[in-house]
């Protein structure tokens, strides 16, 4: 269940001095206070959508929406509202997400940096993601001896038709004890052409 909505705190307030209230006429300052509306995902403030403004006569005590009141006290709102800005805090949200982003991007940059170094320099134990010859089917294999120029490997029995979630069918009891072998260039033009398409090294 994903938690959402909308909040609001108090973000300036003051006094509008020489302004007549229109209800009662004595007043002579109106109180203001200016709200910052923001949205929140689980309760994590995101970003700001908008303000909203109240003020009140110091005589009478009724309050007021800004639209209900005279342009005159509209124009000399406006120049205290000009400062009233948003507080970092209310995009905490978008700071947390796009240091998830920029993590995600570092992550897949340097997994992709690995693959590259795992292809040129296997090692025994190496386990190799690829897609089996049966379309929307994804298994794995691993390297049990490499010499010179060639690579040998056993097959993993089972496969899966999730192409993140190999990891889960690769265990011991899966593979076969029979070996097969490649050249070195071989796995790497498997690699380049996507048939390899991920590199796990303990």
């Amino acid at each position: 269940m994903i938690f959402y909505g909308s909040k609001a705190s108090k973000i300036k307030e003051g006094t509008l001095s020489n302004t007549k209230c229109p209800d009662c006429e004595d007043g002579r300052s109106m109180r203001y206070t200016i709200f910052g509306k923001y949205a929140y995902l689980y309760w994590i403030p995101m970003f700001p959508i908008g303000k909203e403004n109240i003020l009140e006569c110091t005589s009478c005590k009724r309050t007021y929406k800004l639209k209900e009141l005279p342009n005159q006290i509209k124009e000399k709102f406006k120049l205290e509202k000009a400062d009233a800005k948003y507080p970092l805090w209310y995009f905490s949200g978008l700071a947390v997400l796009a240091v998830i982003i920029a993590f995600l991007v570092y992550s897949g940059k340097q997994n992709a940096e690995n693959e590259k170094r795992y292809i040129e320099d296997p090692a025994v134990g190496d386990v190799y993601a690829l897609e089996t010859p049966q379309k929307g089917y994804y298994s794995t294999m691993k390297i049990n001896k490499i010499t010179t120029d060639s690579i040998f490997v056993i097959y993993n029995d089972m496969s899966i038709d999730k192409k993140s979630k190999t990891y889960k069918i690769d265990k011991p009891e899966n593979y076969n004890t029979e070996f097969d072998g490649y050249s070195k260039t071989e796995i790497k033009s498997l690699f380049a052409n996507g048939t390899i398409y991920d590199v796990d090294r303990d």
